[in-house]
């Protein structure tokens, strides 16, 4: 038996919008990770009193690291997961943390069909997709971050983005012209990993389901 094949479960968590779901769902299912209660600059946190290692990563990272196998689960928006060219198992989908994926853009219609248009997003294969079977058609500008700010200076007449409360949207003129699909943290497990550790992530999902935290 190899190093790695002793290493403890390896669990990936996102910095950004999901961590504090996933922090409290694992907790209501039993788990302590009290590893991540104080500051800490370290890059993998030992939870031996639930067997096992936290990374913490960006968002954007953690269905790469799971599909490589380098984590054996890991806690990802749906919206991350339909960027990912990853084949990665979906054992469960949380209650809290769901969002939207709208359109938005300023007051008025969507285009026009037959219509050309100018899209920004951080997420270009979701939004290819839904523009697909539309009747119009758009150029697809992709963005790092402050999406928002592209229909406000005339760089696109849309942005596809990620819509919680809109209280951003309304402090910035903007209106939600179509929410498009939900978004939802998403248990994620590698598909080795998920055949290894079978009994151990179906226990978990099982306490998960009992404490309603995921559907």
């Amino acid at each position: 038996m190899t190093g790695s094949d002793r290493r403890p479960i390896r669990l990936a968590l996102g910095k950004g919008r999901n961590l504090a779901v996933a922090l409290d769902g694992f907790r209501r299912a039993g788990l302590e990770l009290a590893a991540l209660d104080g500051p800490s600059r370290r890059l993998i946190l030992p939870a031996p009193e639930d067997g096992l290692e936290v990374l913490l990563l960006k968002d954007a990272d953690v269905p790469l690291y799971v599909t490589y196998g380098t984590a054996d689960l890991g806690v990802v928006g749906s919206d991350l997961l339909s960027e990912s060219d990853g084949d990665l198992l979906v054992p469960a989908r949380f209650r809290a943390g769901r969002s939207r994926m709208a359109l938005i853009g300023r007051a008025g219609a969507l285009p026009r069909p037959g219509s050309q248009v100018r899209l920004a997003t951080k997420y270009p294969r979701t939004a290819r997709r839904i523009v697909a079977p539309r009747p119009w058609g758009a150029e697809i500008l992709e963005l790092s971050g402050s999406v928002e700010l592209a229909p406000l200076l005339d760089l696109a007449e849309l942005a596809l983005d990620i819509v919680q409360t809109g209280t951003t949207l309304r402090e910035n003129g903007l209106v939600e012209l179509e929410a498009v699909e939900e978004v939802t943290p998403c248990l994620v497990a590698n598909r080795a990993s998920f055949l290894r550790h079978r009994r151990w992530i179906n226990d978990l999902v099982r306490r998960l389901e009992e404490t309603e935290v995921v559907a």
